[in-house]
């Protein structure tokens, strides 16, 4: 078996989160400000100004974006 890479990781946490959030989204963005940044959300703030932040992450490149995200959230799932 390979090892995952940290973007597939976050892949696979959001497709286990797909079973009981429908609309819960995962996204991946670069910009001048932040670098790379990864979230996945409950919800689209225009349907729900209450959504949560459930996985986010931020690096220079998406893998460290991700690696960010997976660490903070196990982090987070241990607890």
């Amino acid at each position: 078996m390979t090892e995952q890479n940290n973007l597939s990781k976050v892949m696979a946490i959001h497709t286990d989160m797909l079973q009981t959030n429908h609309y819960c989204y995962f996204e991946l963005a670069y910009t001048r400000y932040t670098d790379w940044i990864v979230w996945i959300c409950s919800n689209a703030r225009e349907q729900d100004p209450n959504r949560k932040v459930l996985l986010q992450g931020q690096g220079s490149t998406p893998e460290e974006a991700c690696a960010d995200a997976v660490s903070r959230y196990e982090q987070e799932q241990s607890i």
